[in-house]
Order: structure tokens, then sequence, then C-alpha cells
């Protein structure tokens, strides 16, 4: 029996062909090799076609003619199959619906990327610096905005606290008879305020009545001086009776104790003959014509020419400042701004 050569396949050629293959037939020696198939012939317009698959190559041993020198060993011979024939048509270009899908490449910039520019360090830090001092100067600048935006509204509201708490009814009145008895408007309203607080209908315990709070015999003095007709002490309910009557008795008063403001809201309230009393006494007067109220013991009266001396500079601050002053800013003493005392 001859002996046969075994086959070796490429690891290529295992994957060329799918398909399953005849299994190779071992050619004796000295038989006829078949002639190999022609390739299948390319179809026109195929630009995938894939030639035939290359015959595998066979070893054979050579016949015993052929062989070497006597004693030699037989040496095989290679037979390689005729190598497959490609379709020479050159492949047609793709259409360009193949390639709308198709991202175009990205352009590169030549050279090396440069970096943005950086300031220095000493630089931002300056700058972060002076954001903050500048924040806080705008911070502070809005605190005291809105402090003297409070302070202005408190004022504003105080000052409509001390309007409401004196308040000036029937000032023609007021003026026109402080204008006859050489006195000064604020006066008269302070002296009103503290008798009945601008109630015509007010009356003391003691008998008073109106608006500034005149004693029966008082009045029916001052209507003998005025000469006036048909008197009754009813007429005192009369707002601008009382009015005339109590303002004549004011600047009767300011005639004899000189004008002194203190001296006739004493003798308006306590009567005249006991300021001279007072005004006679060394250790409450030291030269008979001026009187502390700091020198008086505490009574009725020194408390009533207190509150008297301090409306009088309210009312005048209020309705009668001249109008520079008023034009300055606050009308208001800054006394008259503080809680009030109880009257």
């Amino acid at each position: 029996m001859e002996p046969t050569t075994p086959v070796r396949h490429r690891r290529a050629e295992r994957y060329q062909n799918p398909e399953p293959q005849e299994p190779v037939r071992r050619v004796p020696a000295g038989e006829a090799q078949p002639a190999p198939e022609a390739p299948p012939a390319a179809v026109p317009g195929d630009r995938y076609h894939r030639a035939a698959p290359q015959q595998r190559v066979t070893r054979r041993e050579l016949p015993a003619q052929d062989a070497g020198p006597a004693g030699a060993a037989a040496q095989p011979r290679v037979s390689h199959a005729p190598r497959p024939q490609f379709s020479q048509r050159p492949l047609e270009e793709p259409p360009e619906t193949m390639d709308r899908h198709r991202l175009p490449p990205k352009p590169r910039k030549p050279g090396k990327r440069k970096l943005p520019n950086r300031m220095p360090l000493w630089l931002t830090i300056t700058l972060c610096v002076m954001a903050l001092v500048i924040g806080g100067l705008v911070a502070a600048e809005s605190m005291m905005r809105a402090y003297i935006a409070q302070r202005v509204q408190e004022r504003a509201e105080a000052q409509q606290r001390v309007i409401e708490a004196y308040p000036m009814v029937y000032r023609d009145l007021i003026e026109q008879y402080a204008g006859e008895n050489n006195l000064q408007p604020a006066y008269v309203a302070a002296i009103i305020l503290n008798e009945s607080s601008y109630r015509t209908d007010a009356e003391s315990s003691v008998g008073a009545r109106g608006l500034m709070q005149l004693m029966p015999d008082t009045a029916e003095w001052i209507a003998g001086k005025l000469d006036v007709e048909n008197y009754s002490f009813a007429m005192m309910y009369d707002a601008e009776t009382n009015l005339r009557f109590g303002t004549w008795y004011l600047g009767y008063l300011g005639k004899l104790f000189q004008g002194d403001p203190t001296l006739v809201a004493c003798a308006f309230h306590a009567g005249q003959g006991e300021v001279r009393g007072w005004l006679s006494d060394p250790s409450l007067s030291e030269d008979g014509v001026t009187l502390k109220l700091e020198n008086l013991s505490d009574g009725p009266t020194k408390s009533y020419a207190g509150r008297v001396t301090r409306d009088y500079g309210i009312y005048q601050a209020l309705y009668f400042a001249p109008p520079a002053q008023a034009a300055g800013g606050s009308a208001v003493p800054d006394a008259a701004l503080l809680p009030l005392a109880s009257r």
C-alpha cells in the first residue's frame, strides 16, 4: 500500500468559505490529477463579487521512477492549485447617498493650543479686597439711610402726638383778644389747656367755669371793669365771653407783675394777694420782684405754674414760630418730644 501525505490547512483558509466542503480525496501515486474547475464568471455591476476559493494544496509522493538516487528517501512533491482569477473591472464610485450620514472629520488646529491669559495673583487678591470694601461701604450706607429714615419717622410720629396733645381751638378768638390785651397767644393757649383742656362746659369743684375757669366773684369784678350789661355768671359758658374776660384779667396781672409769665401764672391760679406775700418773703424772692419756682414749696400752684411755662414754649414753637425757624426743620422743641408730664 502506497503511503499518503497528510494535508495541512492554513489558518486563514479555514474562514474563507464557511460552506461545507467535500472531503479531499487522496490521489495515489501515478494517477492523473483531475483538471481544476474554472472560477465563476463575475457578475456585471457586482462590486462585492468574491472569487472562487482557492483550491486546497495537496501533497503526494513522487512516483518511484522520479525518485532520486537509490537508497535516498523519497521527497514529497507539492502541487499548487491554480490561483483564482479576479475580475479586472474597476470598482464603481459609491453613490452620494451612502455618505450623507457620515460626519465630516473635525479640522485640527495646527500647533499647540494656547491657554487663556491669567491675571497675576496679587491683582486678583487686590480686586477681591476692593470688592469687599466697596460692598461693606454700600451696606453701611444702606444701614445709615435706614436708621435716618427710621429716626425721621419716629420724630414725625412724636410730633404728631404732641400736636394731638396740644390742640389749638378757637385760634382766631385767642389771637384777637390776646392782641387787645398785649399778650402772647401761645401763653393764653397754655392757660386754657391747663385750666379746661378747651372745654367750654368745664366747671371745677370750687365753682370756676368755662375755658379759663373764672371764679364767680372774679368774673363779676371783670364784668364791671368792661361795662358789660345784663351780666350773669352763666355767660362764662360762652367761649367768646370767657376768652374776653380771661384775657383781660391776664393783661391786668401782667401789668402788676411786669409781664413775668411765672408770676402771672401763679397769680391767676392762687390770686394776686398770695403772690405779693411770696415776693415780700426774702427766703422766696431775693429782690422782691422775681420769684423762682424751686424756692416755692411743693403744691398745686407750683405744679400749675411749671406746666403753664412749659406748654407756653411748646405752643409758641408749634403754632407761632417765625417763618425762618419753621423752615429750618421741626418747630417742636426736643423737650416737647419727651413723654408728657401728667396734668
